[in-house]
This record gives structure tokens, sequence and C-alpha cells, in this order.
């Protein structure tokens, strides 16, 4: 039977980046396990301003105290994912644009994403349960994303004493985007990095896939090795999912159902007053409470 543990995503109307306190509040309101934390470079003209740094740049120390709260006295139990750098296209708000690259082939970027990372969770003052990894575009390889994870937790050891779960995510216009992608990434890594079976995962969102497959989804969905499923996204478009939608929810729902392991789901809505109407259906969904027929 699987066990599912909810992630209170990053929403709006909170402050954003800020720090753990205000996020673990919502979190423990509607049951959430973990709390997503953002740890991407920077994204817009508010934080250019703020770091003086430009945009797509790695944090700094400077920028990371500036930008996140430090938060005291933090429970035993909180438990928070870093959300790392999606490769996204950012607006600086005066006309330009930049898509700042994932580059996990470059020894030099590697060096400095762990060094923001890790600066991140020491301003913190303790580690990430998880951290959400992105592939990045076709300069990438498994072999290169393996060797940075392998560094990554290797530094997360050094410093904290832990290895953090890295779970990599799905993106449409990334090397790492459909079913046919996640099962060749799993069997590479099942040949050659068996011992990260264990400490890596894919978290997989659903309304991406769904974007790149379309009538293909189901044999696509059904291509992703169930060893390899650490976690979903739940959303349609960042909004609450409904069986109206033309994501077969019954079909994702039945394979989480049926898996024997524990999970995440984060319902990545993007409005606060939205994220238990999302917690709801996925319930819903998972024990049969839900009319298929609707």
């Amino acid at each position: 039977m699987v066990k599912v543990s909810y992630v209170y995503p990053n929403v709006s109307g909170i402050l954003q980046r800020g720090g753990l306190l205000e996020r673990w509040k919502l979190a423990k309101k509607l049951g959430c396990t973990y709390i997503e934390i953002p740890a991407d470079f920077i994204k817009n003209k508010t934080e250019i301003k703020k770091t003086g740094l430009k945009l797509g740049s790695f944090l700094n120390e400077s920028a990371i105290h500036i930008l996140y709260k430090k938060d005291y006295k933090i429970p035993q139990e909180l438990k928070y994912i870093l959300h790392t750098e999606p490769s996204l296209l950012r607006n600086d708000s005066y006309g330009i644009l930049y898509q700042p690259p994932l580059e996990w082939y470059n020894e030099v970027w590697v060096k400095k994403f762990v060094c923001m990372v890790i600066s991140i969770s020491k301003f913190f003052g303790i580690p990430p349960t998880i951290i959400e990894l992105h592939p990045g575009d076709r300069k990438n390889s498994f072999e290169d994303i393996l060797k940075s994870i392998m560094f990554l937790l290797d530094k997360y050891n050094e410093v904290f004493g832990v290895e953090p779960l890295i779970l990599i995510e799905n993106r449409t216009r990334q090397f790492i985007s459909n079913g046919r992608d996640i099962n060749r990434f799993w069997k590479f890594l099942s040949a050659n990095y068996r011992d990260l079976k264990k400490k890596v995962g894919i978290v997989l969102d659903i309304q991406q896939l769904y974007t790149v497959t379309k009538e293909n989804f189901q044999r696509e969905f059904e291509m992703v090795p169930l060893e390899a499923l650490k976690g979903f996204h739940i959303h349609y478009k960042h909004r609450v999912p409904d069986l109206s939608d033309e994501i077969p929810w019954k079909l994702v729902f039945d394979r989480i159902s049926n898996m024997k392991s524990n999970i995440i789901i984060n319902p990545e809505i993007h409005h606060k007053n939205k994220v238990k109407d999302a917690i709801e259906f996925c319930e819903g969904m998972l024990h049969g409470r839900i009319s298929y027929g609707v």
C-alpha cells in the first residue's frame, strides 16, 4: 500500500524566498510533512535591485542573507525540500529576457551550484531532506547529472553528515522530459551507478508529462519504472485538478494507489487558498471518494 506524504508548495501570497517557519505553520494546518523552499538563481527585477546581481546569477552569501529570512528555534520535525533552478525564461522587467542554462557537464558550474545550495542550507541551519534538480538541455548527459549528484551528496555529507534524497523533475523542453527518457535514465543509473538507486529518484510532474506526450500519455506514463518514482507534482496548469481535465487523473491515481512504497505529492498550486482543495482532490482520488463518472 502506498504511503503518501504531502509537500506544502511554493505559493504566492507569502514572503518569496522567505524563511522556514511561515511555510511550516501553513503546512501543519493542512497535514503536510514537507515545505518547499525555492533555491533558484536571481529571477526578477526585485532581486536584481536588492542584491546588485544580474538576472540568472548564482546567489552569493550576501544575496542569501538579503533574500531569505533567518528563523530561530526550528522545530525538530520540520522538513524542507530545496527546489533548485528549473532553467526558466526570466524577465528583468526592462526588456531583457534570460534563460539560465543548467551545465551539469561543466565542473566549474557544478561547483558553483553546489556551493550555493550548501550556503542556503547553512543559512537555515539545517539540511534539506530532499533536493529537486532539473535535467537541463541536451548538452547534458545521464553521466553528467549523476556525477554531479555524487559530488553534491559528498559535499552534504562533508558539511552536515547527511545525504538528502535527490529527485530529478521532468521538464518539457529538457533532456529528460517523457517516459522513454526517464526509462533510459533509470536503466543507465541501474547499470552504472547502482549505489545511487536508494539516493536518487524521479519526481514526476504529471502536467509536464502530459504536455509533451498528449495522446501518448498512457504509454509514456507506464514506461516510467515504479522503482524510480519517489514523488509526483499534481496540478492542472498550477490550478486545482478536476476530472474534467484532459489529463486522465483516474489512470494516474490508479497507478499511484498500487505503488508499494513511500512517495511525496506536491500539489503544485500557485495560490495559497487553493492548496487545501488540491490535497483534498488527491486524497479523494487515492481513497475512492471522488466519483469517476462525474
